[in-house]
């Protein structure tokens, strides 16, 4: 009984130590890391790409709104467009919602369309050059309008 309670504390260590290795073991690497030497091999995962490439979230309800959550806190930018949605009261729930999220995780938040396209930056990062230009081939980035 005390041999276990070390080991569950980790002042001590196991006997043996019974390692499994799952047949179909997988590497995830951030995109920028995923180069593959030829297309056969699917062996490494792309989950994400690299945090200054913005994150971009289309909500069409109040109830999508949990989509913006895990990107902000994990210290993503995120564009979100809310274009879609005409109610102007879920418009403005969906605004305070963000605003709480931004204040929250500490970040910054602009509006960067005037028909509804928010930009929540973290404090420490800015909006790339690259990824505005992106963000305005795709029409979502249009300040000046």
């Amino acid at each position: 009984m005390l041999e276990k309670f070390l080991i569950s504390i980790g002042l001590k260590q196991p006997e043996y130590v019974e390692e499994v290795i799952p047949e179909n073991t997988r590497t995830v690497r951030p995109s920028s890391e995923n180069r593959f030497s030829n297309e056969d091999y699917t062996g490494d995962l792309k989950i994400h790409q690299p945090k200054d490439e913005v994150e971009i979230k289309v909500l069409r309800s109040f109830s999508d709104s949990h989509l913006i959550g895990s990107p902000i806190k994990e210290g993503f930018i995120v564009a979100v467009d809310i274009r879609d949605i005409a109610d102007q009261n879920t418009r403005q729930r969906i605004v305070d919602f963000i605003t709480g999220i931004a204040f929250i995780s500490d970040a910054k938040m602009r509006i960067i369309h005037k028909d509804g396209v928010y930009l929540i930056i973290p404090s420490n990062m800015s909006l790339p050059s690259s990824e505005r230009e992106r963000l305005q081939s795709l029409g979502l980035y249009k300040i000046n309008v």
